[in-house]
């Protein structure tokens, strides 16, 4: 151990003795009134409460909470979701998904002097490396969502910014990277964000919301790995190839597996605790299909789990996914094989209270502009609403077909694709909804297209023939007398201009020979 380091954690240590001296006196105080603070949380309004025929939300002690689906993005709880909150460590999440995007998970992390010495010791950190340690990109994503490792963090967001070539002259790598951090955000819709770090230490300029957050979560959540990282309540990895032990972590989390909150459906979930911020969890979980991301900010411990628990409970119980296809009575192109030249998305879905149907939604269409690149195949898409709540959308899109053949046949009447019926109108006998694909539907054959236009474009030539003979020829009577009227005045014109032509001829001659007889 290098005498710098030496130093360094003396000074720390005594900091620490100092903190808990001066804070024996006020614990129990300050306990107690948290706890108040806490239960005036409670009374505070759900603002998803106050739509109509939406499922009544319970009664939390977070300041802000959101849940919201993971796909659809459709909020199922919302408090004060656009708050401004100190993140804490529930910024790794941001980290994580930045590094698995741009690296390798074998690459090499190797640690700087300020990734180590800029975190505080009574942070949280992986305390065993110094400066010029190395570790795999894939055991520091581990020590960031395990054990929630502030300079492991820092490390990673260094090492993304160097990779990237992000760095400007005179800039430090991390300052860098929280510029990615703030694009990476911007791009998923976050717009009361700012991140000024990779390890969501306090800054005053280090913020977010809990509707923000989410959208981030969804991200983080629909990959695999980050699932898998964000999952593991303990880990162990070997730090240098010739240490004679593992090096062990474990995380804090309760609601992994055997702990106190264990919740059997979670994907994934991230702690985070500051003094400004208490306490902070983002978590996911899925079940039967839907998946949930849910954000708890400025809660007491342990109930950032309680009331995690609470809400996917309330999501899973009183929530549905319904599908598009099945339900939407929207017009479709099909090939001559009802393969759809032009359809909707197989997959797509909106989520709806229990208590409602498909037939209770709104919907409108928007078309994708044809020069915008990013549409793809898109060609319009429907969004659907609940009470003015959106709940989902739907792209229409070309279907991957090649056809060398179409036939037309059309079923009456025949709407445009514009017109968009939402909901069902045919129920069965015992009263239920069922979709229906046989109306609104147009049936094309390309052969026959190309065979009709051919034979239009061959009469179009005919007719033009036609009309062009009529104008050159007459065959009336009075139309051939015409015609021989004009040929006698063409005949005499010729003949006058061929007499003119001999008297000039005669007049040359005649000079030329007088000419002649002066000389003589």
């Amino acid at each position: 151990m290098n005498f710098t380091k030496l130093i360094y954690k003396l000074i720390s240590a005594a900091a620490t003795v100092c903190l808990l001296a001066a804070g024996i006196g006020t614990t129990a105080c300050a306990e107690r009134d948290y706890a108040a603070e806490r239960e005036e949380r409670k009374t505070l309004p759900i603002q998803t409460n106050e739509t109509e025929g939406w499922p009544e939300g319970p009664a939390i002690g977070a300041q802000s909470a959101i849940l919201m689906e993971m796909n659809t993005h459709t909020i199922l709880y919302a408090k004060n979701i656009n708050e401004k909150s100190y993140p804490a460590s529930t910024t790794k999440i941001l980290t994580c998904l930045l590094a698995m995007q741009n690296c390798a998970m074998d690459e090499t992390v190797t640690f700087s002097h300020d990734a180590i010495y800029d975190v505080p010791a009574d942070g949280s950190k992986f305390g065993e490396v110094d400066e010029g340690d190395t570790m795999t990109m894939e055991q520091a994503l581990y020590c960031i969502l395990v054990q929630s490792a502030n300079e492991v963090a820092s490390a990673v967001g260094e090492h993304v910014a160097e990779k990237l070539g992000l760095t400007q002259d005179g800039q430090k790598p991390i300052d860098a990277f929280t510029e990615l951090m703030n694009e990476k955000a911007a791009e998923l819709g976050c717009t009361g964000s700012h991140f000024a770090n990779a390890n969501g230490l306090y800054d005053d300029d280090h913020y977010t919301t809990a509707y923000d957050l989410a959208l981030i979560g969804c991200e983080f959540f629909n990959n695999e790995l980050l699932c898998k990282m964000s999952s593991t309540s303990s880990y162990h990895f070997r730090l240098n190839p010739d240490d004679d032990e593992d090096k062990w972590i474990s995380s804090k989390n309760q609601l992994y597996k055997g702990k106190a909150y264990e919740y059997e459906y979670l994907l994934g979930s991230k702690t985070g605790y500051v003094s400004q911020s208490r306490q902070t969890l983002v978590s996911a979980a899925e079940k039967n299909g839907m998946k949930l991301v849910c954000v708890i900010f400025c809660e007491e411990s342990p109930y950032q789990f309680e009331d995690t628990v609470t809400l996917f409970q309330y999501g899973f119980e009183n929530f549905q996914r319904v599908s598009v296809n099945d339900n939407e009575t929207a017009s479709k192109v099909y090939t001559g094989d009802s393969t759809p030249l032009v359809a909707m998305e197989d997959d797509s879905y909106i989520i709806l209270p229990n208590t409602a149907s498909f037939s209770d939604t709104a919907s409108t269409l928007t078309y994708e502009s044809q020069n915008d690149e990013t549409a793809g195949n898109v060609i319009a898409t429907i969004s659907y609403t609940y009470q003015d709540t959106p709940v989902g959308s739907c792209n229409i899109i070309f279907s991957a077909v090649d056809r060398a053949s179409l036939d037309f046949s059309f079923n009456d009447p025949i709407p445009g694709i514009a017109e968009i019926t939402t909901g069902t109108d045919n129920p069965d006998e015992d009263g239920t909804e069922r979709s229906d694909d046989t109306g609104n539907v147009i049936f094309i054959n390309i052969q026959n297209v190309i065979i009709g236009i051919l034979a239009l474009a061959a009469l179009a030539l005919i007719i033009l023939f036609i009309i062009s003979v009529i104008n050159s020829y007459s065959f009336s009577p009075k139309g051939q007398s015409n015609r021989r009227r004009r040929k006698r005045k063409q005949e005499t014109r010729a003949l006058k201009r061929e007499a003119r032509k001999n008297r000039i001829i005669q007049k040359r001659l005649e000079r030329k020979r007088k000419k002649e007889y002066k000389k003589r």
